[in-house]
């Protein structure tokens, strides 16, 4: 996770590209799309990782996606404090960064904003 302050004081004044590319290398940056309610990432994460663990065949029953969901949404707010804006991101890697999965958000609290860039390996 990549952290810096948010500078410009809450809410930030700035788009929501402005604020997606001061945590990520600028050129990589190709989509943003705000999440309302903020909390709803941790619903998008647990349904992304609830897809991943069908396709790794985790064995039928209720996958882990909210469970781990819920887990990275504890510690990011116990390291940064309450997400109170957050976006979905779409990263271009190239070729260089190869992935069987990847998830990313930009969340905003009210002194920092983060990139949470979740990934599994082939």
């Amino acid at each position: 996770m990549t952290v810096v302050p948010l500078m410009e004081g809450f809410p930030p004044r700035s788009s929501w590209a402005v604020l997606a590319r001061s945590v990520a290398h600028p050129d990589v940056v190709t989509s943003v799309r705000p999440l309302k309610p903020p909390l709803r990432w941790i619903d998008e994460l647990g349904q992304a990782i609830d897809r991943m663990a069908r396709r790794t065949d985790f064995g039928g029953g209720p996958g882990p996606g909210r469970v781990g969901a819920l887990a990275v949404a504890g510690a990011v707010e116990q390291h940064l404090g309450s997400v109170r804006m957050a976006a979905d991101v779409i990263i271009d890697e190239g070729d260089g960064c190869p992935a069987a999965w990847r998830k990313n958000f930009v969340l905003i609290t009210r002194l920092h904003i983060a990139l949470l860039a979740m990934t599994v390996d082939d």
